[in-house]
């Protein structure tokens, strides 16, 4: 999955923890957030990046960071 916008981590956050069968309180307890914490999370995918490297040890989610291509229809253009 290509992240472009916080709400990208959002989908991937919640769905990864859906398909693992786990409750956002058990999150929460994996990671020493506050439900209240991840459902945020889960609505807005903005988080410290400390807390997106606990979410995703917790969940067994691999971050590889690559830098895109850069073409003419794209180019200095970030997208939010």
């Amino acid at each position: 999955m290509i992240i472009q916008r916080p709400l990208d981590l959002a989908v991937l956050i919640k769905s990864q923890r859906k398909t693992q069968g786990y409750t956002q309180k058990e999150l929460a307890m994996f990671t020493g957030l506050s439900q209240r914490s991840v459902s945020s999370i889960e609505r807005t995918g903005e988080m410290h990046t400390s807390t997106l490297l606990r979410i995703f040890a917790a969940l067994r989610i691999q971050l590889n960071a690559d830098a895109a291509e850069q073409s003419a229809s794209n180019s200095g253009e970030v997208i939010w």
